[in-house]
């Protein structure tokens, strides 16, 4: 009874990911055209968006973080991996941030790519790359970002020499940057360590293999055998465990709901402005900061 039931539900997510695949490609001509306005129109709609983030995106961001989310131009979603209703992984993404030119980063464009990726123990999930930030004076992550980047290219580079895991682990990047971490408490990290995450090291090869041994279950061509899914130990190097989190928020909740964010952002700096105007009107400055969202000013 319990392996139809567990069988049932494995299905049930594969017809979801069909109606991901498909809503997506109807609608992204609509996000286009939405992002269109906004540029032309609407140059606060995203500092505003963000200021009213919904609860997994706003207590990740720490408060020397949010005036940095005013100079916010745009943000897009792409599930890069579809090609058509029947093809491609859905649930992979691409994060893009543009950003006005501003006093904390080089960058005007932060492209952030995760693949959805499974392994025979039964986890799934999103993994990614670290992308480094340009910092000008201040970095925001502390060095964490430089040093999360920083191994991993010396990973790639080991690796493409033919050398194991057990040798990186020997390397003082490697050391450092956990011993960074355990120095480190995991709420008061900048939500640009965001762009660090990585997530568990599952190759897109050994991903294949365990959808496909899925894929054989629900089509009964291989005996049912019970995997164990419960929670997989990020590894000691990952600077930012809530990546996949924030990941799935900005693609599934504050992008495609953003407008009815920009309202609640409106409707609550016009009651704002309404008992301001009662208790101050005498000392108000027209124009004064009009450009910063009011709660955004309070917070800083």
């Amino acid at each position: 009874m319990y392996e139809k039931l567990a069988r049932i539900e494995r299905q049930l997510s594969s017809i979801e990911n069909d109606l991901l695949r498909r809503s997506y490609l109807a609608t992204r001509a609509k996000f286009a055209e939405r992002a269109h306005v906004i540029a032309a129109e609407i140059p606060s709609f995203w500092p505003a968006v963000i200021d009213e983030a919904p609860e997994e995106i706003d207590r990740r961001i720490q408060p020397r973080d949010v005036p940095v989310f005013n100079s916010l131009e745009a943000i897009d979603v792409e599930r890069f991996e579809v090609t058509d209703e029947e093809c491609g992984e859905p649930r992979s993404v691409k994060l893009t941030f543009n950003f006005k030119p501003n006093e904390w980063f080089e960058d005007k464009v932060l492209e952030k790519r995760f693949w959805w990726r499974a392994s025979e123990d039964g986890w799934s999930g999103l993994v990614s790359e670290p992308v480094n930030i340009k910092w000008k004076e201040k970095d925001l992550t502390e060095g964490l970002l430089g040093m999360a980047v920083s191994l991993w290219n010396l990973e790639n580079e080991m690796k493409g020499k033919g050398l194991a895991f057990e040798d990186i682990k020997t390397t003082h990047e490697y050391s450092d940057l956990v011993g960074r971490i355990e120095q480190t408490p995991q709420d008061a990290v900048s939500v640009f360590a965001f762009f660090g995450f990585r997530g568990h090291d599952v190759t897109a090869e050994e991903s294949s293999v365990a959808v496909q041994k899925e894929t054989e279950r629900l089509n009964d061509l291989e005996p049912w055998k019970e995997i164990d899914s419960g929670e997989k130990q990020l590894p000691e190097t990952e600077i930012y465990p809530y990546g996949e989190e924030l990941a799935v928020a900005f693609a599934e909740d504050l992008f495609p709901e953003a407008i009815q964010y920009f309202t609640k952002a409106q409707e609550r700096d016009a009651t704002g402005s309404d008992e301001d105007s009662v208790s101050d009107s005498d000392n108000s400055i027209p124009g004064d900061d009009e450009d910063e969202p009011l709660s955004k000013r309070k917070r800083l």
